[in-house]
């Protein structure tokens, strides 16, 4: 059931534990002396959980959180808006508590879908993800998939046109932008959890403000492969941007040793110019695709405009958005990740800078995000021209690899 002394709906961010005071500090208003808008909950229904930063939702955020401009914090990789407490003792009692959260915004994606395709299905759809917090027990994330399998269930047979429009979550995530609602449940104890149900909004700068895998965790293929397991990192900031290098395409990965980004962009047939001072692994070396050069990675120019740059250097913050506003302003690169290092908390506030730096390039696409992979840093992901329409979908399928991430139901 509804937990009656939840109080108001809640916005839940998920963090990566530790980077908790980091969001919050995002949140904060901009000019010194503005009321804050986002004010930290408390109280029983509050989880003290860690990766969770939970906000009591502003009155006026409307019916869905819309009235609001979309947010994109750096430090959460997922958002729930107008999140409710529910609770219950068994996972029927769960179902029946997120069905009655859920039932009234389900019934209107049902009943204001467009024209339906040709193979019967309807053009607008919904989809249902589970999470738990980081680290918590793997039964409690069985328990969360059995309470969205059982209230599906419910959907579809008290609301069997509704229920016609959802689509499960792998699917929505390779064509989110189909996606009319994603109702998210977050189990955080047996019988206690949260629901929430909100339209995916655009980003003014490309993506949405939510992110279509569970807490925002991009499934990655888990691969022995690549010669150093940066190679996460870059595999994640390609599901974020629903792009990766296509056969053909010209990559610079400056700072490449010992190779794990290049092994990314040769796997798909790329070809690359890998800028180290460093010698790449062995296994790389010889490779036809690829062409190693002992150079300066911060001075270093192709000798044409490159389709990606990829760079993981280890320097300074500011070395690093003086790298990329150099590439961007000569007009070096279609599209670019790079990493944003740092040495303790002190220079976040540079972040401010990064944002003001890729909103002056008016680039289609661009984001900063912590990523799940990512340590005491970020990944500035931008492209000069608009989205693909669909994301891309993570790379694998050969002996000794595997999938880590997110899971999907």
């Amino acid at each position: 059931m509804a937990d009656p002394a939840a109080g108001p709906p809640r916005r839940i961010f998920f963090a990566t534990p530790g980077f908790e005071e980091a969001l919050a500090a995002e949140l904060l208003p901009a000019e010194p002396g503005q009321p804050p808008l986002w004010r930290p909950s408390s109280g029983p229904a509050a989880p003290d959980q860690p990766g969770l930063v939970m906000y009591d939702e502003p009155p006026d955020a409307g019916e869905t959180g819309q009235a609001l401009p979309p947010l994109d914090p750096i430090f959460a990789r997922q958002q729930m808006p107008r999140a409710r407490s529910v609770t219950g003792g068994s996972v029927a009692a769960l179902a029946e508590a997120c069905y009655a959260a859920v039932e009234g915004t389900i019934d209107r994606v049902g009943l204001t879908v467009g024209p339906v395709a040709p193979d019967g299905r309807p053009s607008g759809v919904f989809t249902i993800l589970a999470a738990v917090p980081t680290g918590a027990d793997p039964k409690l994330a069985s328990r969360a998939n059995l309470v969205v399998e059982r209230t599906l269930a419910l959907l579809q047979q008290r609301r069997r046109r509704a229920a016609r429009t959802f689509v499960p979550p792998s699917d929505a995530a390779r064509a989110f932008g189909e996606v009319r609602v994603l109702v998210q449940l977050l189990l955080v104890a047996r019988d206690q959890g949260y629901v929430s149900s909100a339209p995916p909004r655009a980003l003014p700068r490309g993506g949405w403000d939510l992110a279509p895998w569970p807490a925002g965790a991009a499934p990655i293929v888990e691969d022995r492969r690549p010669p150093s397991r940066a190679y996460r990192k870059l595999e994640e900031a390609f599901r974020w941007m629903a792009d990766e290098p296509r056969p053909g395409e010209l990559c610079v990965d400056l700072g490449a040793a010992p190779g794990g980004w290049t092994h990314g962009a040769l796997a798909r047939g790329a070809r690359v110019i890998a800028i180290d001072r460093a010698p790449l692994a062995p296994s790389l070396r010889h490779h036809p695709n690829l062409q190693t050069m002992a150079g300066n990675a911060f001075t270093y120019a192709p000798p044409a405009r490159a389709d990606w740059l990829l760079s993981d250097i280890v320097c300074e913050p500011a070395r690093a958005l003086e790298l990329v506003g150099r590439w961007i302003e000569r007009d070096l690169c279609r599209k670019l990740v790079v990493t944003v290092k740092f040495k303790g908390r002190e220079s976040y506030g540079m972040l401010v800078e990064a944002r003001a730096l890729l909103e002056r390039a008016g680039w289609a696409r661009a984001r900063i995000k912590h990523l799940q992979h990512n340590k005491n840093e970020v990944t500035i992901m931008a492209a000069r021209e608009g989205a693909r329409p669909r994301e891309s979908a993570p790379r694998g399928g050969r002996a000794g690899t595997r999938e880590r991430g997110g899971k999907l139901l």
